[in-house]
């Protein structure tokens, strides 16, 4: 079925459609529809979604498929139109108002906000200010979200920090939504051969990594931080500077290979098991669904990931 540009001339099917599912529609017409999309059967329209421009935001509003449809995927085909368009006109973030599918959009990416926090051209939109209920759950997406920027510690940053900071810089394991650092509360001043071999013998990136001190991330008009994450038990311990952007906080403890004694093969051995416990931390943090996980619920996540 396919999913084609809404015209004027649907424009009483539209409202007819909208009118019979309980969703608002006085305040459509046939210039609001240049940016409809609906789902065509035929002569009929089955669906429909619609985008109501508002500069650089946009919301996402009368999302419908009929009855004897919804269980083909068709709705999220239409999300996923509409997500589409939004992008190619330029738009920053999705809003929407629904009153019982929070947790389906949230499976797709949208979080809850407070109303409250709503930007002013959204706040003057008919559907928030009178159509929808003010019971109407208020969410969000971006639609060309920046990388978050993520902060691993230990004191000597030499080998443990420095091996998450290769691994969440790795694009096919943190898929673009993280960037790395690292640092230490006393700095050793030069990464650890052994962490540097192991890096390129597992094909991941060896140059431009430093050893230094974790007070470079807490300058006034340093990096604004998302996570900081503490890979040794010390650095844990001591007290941390005031770090820009107020991050959220986890321990991810792990053993320090350089500490290890024994021949080169022992030594190597310490390093590949604190590489494989950091890749998987590091795996499972990537497949959060930051956006609908709240504040409380995603310190817990990342908490029980510092315990896999």
């Amino acid at each position: 079925m396919p999913i084609t540009p809404a015209s004027a001339e649907d424009l009483e099917a539209i409202r007819g459609l909208l009118d019979r599912q309980g969703l608002p529609s006085s305040d459509i017409d046939a210039d609001s529809l240049k940016t409809f999309l609906v789902l065509r059967d035929g002569e009929c329209i089955s669906g429909l979604v619609g985008l109501d421009l508002l500069g650089s935001a946009a919301m996402l509003r009368s999302l419908v498929v009929l009855a004897e449809w919804r269980s083909a995927g068709l709705g999220a085909q239409l999300v996923a139109a509409a997500e589409a368009q939004a992008r190619k006109l330029g738009i920053a973030t999705l809003y929407l108002l629904t009153t019982d599918a929070d947790r389906y959009f949230a499976g797709k990416g949208y979080r809850i906000l407070e109303r409250t926090d709503a930007p002013p051209e959204v706040k003057l939109h008919p559907q928030f200010r009178s159509l929808c209920p003010s019971t109407s759950i208020f969410m969000s997406k971006a639609m060309n979200p920046q990388p978050l920027n993520v902060l691993f510690l230990c004191t000597g940053n030499s080998a443990r920090s420095i091996l998450a900071e290769a691994i969440i810089n790795n694009l096919s394991i943190s898929r673009g939504k993280f960037r790395g650092y690292s640092a230490g509360s006393h700095p050793r001043g030069e990464v650890h051969p052994m962490a540097l071999e192991l890096l390129g013998k597992n094909g991941f990136a060896t140059e431009g990594f430093r050893s230094k001190n974790w007070d470079e991330f807490a300058a006034p008009h340093g990096v604004p931080l998302d996570f900081v994450f503490t890979v040794c038990d010390k650095a844990a311990g001591e007290q941390c500077p005031f770090w820009p952007g107020q991050p959220m906080t986890a321990h991810w403890g792990v053993p320090d290979p350089a500490a290890v004694e024994g021949d080169r093969i022992e030594q190597l051995r310490a390093f590949q098991d604190a590489f494989i416990v950091l890749r998987r931390r590091i795996e499972l943090f990537s497949s959060l669904p930051l956006e609908s996980l709240g504040g409380m619920a995603l310190q817990k996540q990342i908490n029980e990931i510092g315990q896999q």
